[in-house]
């Protein structure tokens, strides 16, 4: 079927003075020309409007003026539109910046960590409202997409992810990464331990920090106190406290 459809006002203004109708489409069917109209008062999406639509064709006699169509033509000319409208609704409703398969939207996030968008709706080269920082929404070692929000989910809540998610990645994100370099100065800011005693503390610590979840890191948490016993104590607090944080948000940004 050969169809052009060009739909007019997505949104009804309503109440037009002096007007038999709103135009609301006009679509070019088997090479007649079809008007779309509702009454002159509705208001809002014209899709709840398709029960009152009158179907308008130009008139053979002249060629500036218009006749009701009722007949199958009409009935046609209004199903395709119904067809384009509820297009256009799924469109708008779907969420923008989505991954590959469709099932994340894209998130937007500064490097300091702090989430501008989750839902897929933000623009390139925006700049943080708390902090000032660039944001990113791609990882900046292999550029996947950062995820946001399930696509077409009514779960509202987003937490701040840490690593890129691409199996064959998973690079800290600049936030994360300024996290694992402030406890790497830490630690070895501490006195009373040689390089090779920090170094051993350190492949423990990025463990903990970054895999909280595994099977080992209680253990190595342990180890690490160890380690540290012969540390003063405000330095030793301080670190693990730090390190502790870090964990404890990371495993709650993992399913």
């Amino acid at each position: 079927m050969n169809r052009k459809v060009v739909v007019q006002p997505r949104n009804l203004p309503g109440s037009i003075p002096d007007v038999l109708g709103q135009g609301v489409a006009a679509i070019s069917l088997h090479r007649d020309e079809h008007g779309r109209y509702v009454p002159p008062t509705p208001l809002g999406d014209a899709l709840g409007w398709v029960g009152p639509f009158r179907v308008q064709q130009s008139s053979p006699e002249n060629i500036d003026s218009e006749i009701s169509d009722e007949g199958a033509r009409g009935v046609s000319a209004i199903d395709l539109l119904q067809e384009d409208l509820d297009e256009m609704r799924r469109d708008a409703q779907s969420p923008a910046n989505l991954d590959p398969q469709g099932l994340y939207c894209g998130a937007q996030i500064c490097l300091q960590g702090h989430v501008r968008s989750s839902e897929g709706y933000f623009e390139r080269g925006e700049r943080c409202t708390k902090c000032g920082a660039a944001c990113i929404d791609e990882c900046q070692y292999c550029r996947a997409p950062i995820r946001g929000r399930p696509a077409h989910s009514p779960v509202l809540h987003y937490d701040l992810p840490f690593f890129c998610h691409s199996p064959e990645c998973g690079h800290p994100y600049p936030w994360m990464q300024d996290k694992l370099e402030t406890a790497r100065e830490l630690l070895y800011d501490l006195d009373n331990l040689s390089l090779g005693e920090r170094d051993q503390v350190w492949e423990l610590l990025k463990v903990v920090m970054s895999d909280p979840n595994s099977e080992w890191a209680e253990a190595k948490t342990e180890l690490i106190g160890i380690k540290l016993a012969k540390v003063s104590r405000v330095s030793r607090d301080v670190l693990l406290d730090f390190t502790a944080k870090v964990a404890a948000a990371v495993m709650k940004s993992k399913p």
